[in-house]
């Protein structure tokens, strides 16, 4: 480890974060938009203090060593991850939210705000061995995250189809992370080295899942309230 600052290597870390903040902003977004809108800004605010105290503790653990850490952190993905899965059912089910899905909103954006900024640390550590890089990294992925989360968030409230895309692509994205999460957790208990799965084909499940519920649950609106429309007049 050092503090030397490659400008390449810089740019390179900052690339691999924010590409790593892409497809996990659907299972946060999709944590928030399970809750009743009225407590939507509560929930975005328990993920932005848990991102804010993940990135200082991914901080703490750049400079003194991951150890336990890194598998309490993946232990928590995965449990945060299995929650926004079943946030995002609960999106496509309940046409507002309830208590129970607020709970698992808030723990999903709370597991996954804490224990991901931890996990990215080995990541960027792969591209550069200096901490400024690693830092710069781990928060331009908080920013990122927070950023297309609040993008998300915002459009979902105008339109229950994108509500629906946003449990689409939430809950691939959380189920392929998650499998992710699970393998890691498991190289770290073994001292093994299972196989990784490709981040490209997550980013591209997610935003597929994420178009293609959007559009199916857009047709499907369109055409209930035309039978809606023609049997009230009708009647």
């Amino acid at each position: 480890m050092s503090f030397d600052l490659d400008p390449l290597e810089l740019l390179a870390a900052v690339l691999m974060a924010a590409t790593l903040a892409v497809p996990l902003a659907f299972p946060l977004a999709a944590g928030i938009v399970t809750a009743p809108a009225r407590a939507w800004n509560r929930t975005g605010l328990a993920m932005g203090v848990s991102l804010l105290l993940g990135v200082l503790l991914a901080v703490a653990s750049a400079f003194v060593g991951l150890g336990p850490l890194q598998l309490l952190a993946g232990i928590g993905m995965l449990l945060g991850l299995t929650c926004a899965i079943a946030a995002a059912v609960m999106i496509v089910v309940l046409e507002d939210g309830t208590v129970l899905s607020t709970v698992l909103g808030i723990l999903a954006c709370v597991l996954v705000g804490l224990g991901e900024p931890i996990q990215t640390v080995p990541t960027i550590f792969g591209l550069s061995s200096s901490l400024l890089v690693v830092i710069a990294a781990v928060v331009v992925e908080a920013v990122v995250l927070v950023a297309l989360v609040g993008f998300l968030v915002a459009a979902a409230r105008r339109v229950r189809a994108l509500q629906i895309g946003v449990a689409a692509g939430g809950a691939v994205a959380a189920l392929l992370l998650g499998v992710a999460a699970l393998l890691h957790v498991i190289g770290l208990a073994t001292d093994a080295s299972p196989p990784h799965l490709p981040l490209p084909a997550t980013l591209i499940a997610a935003l597929a899942a994420f178009v293609i519920g959007s559009v199916v649950a857009g047709v499907l609106g369109t055409v209930t309230a035309r039978r809606q429309r023609v049997t009230a007049g009708e009647a």
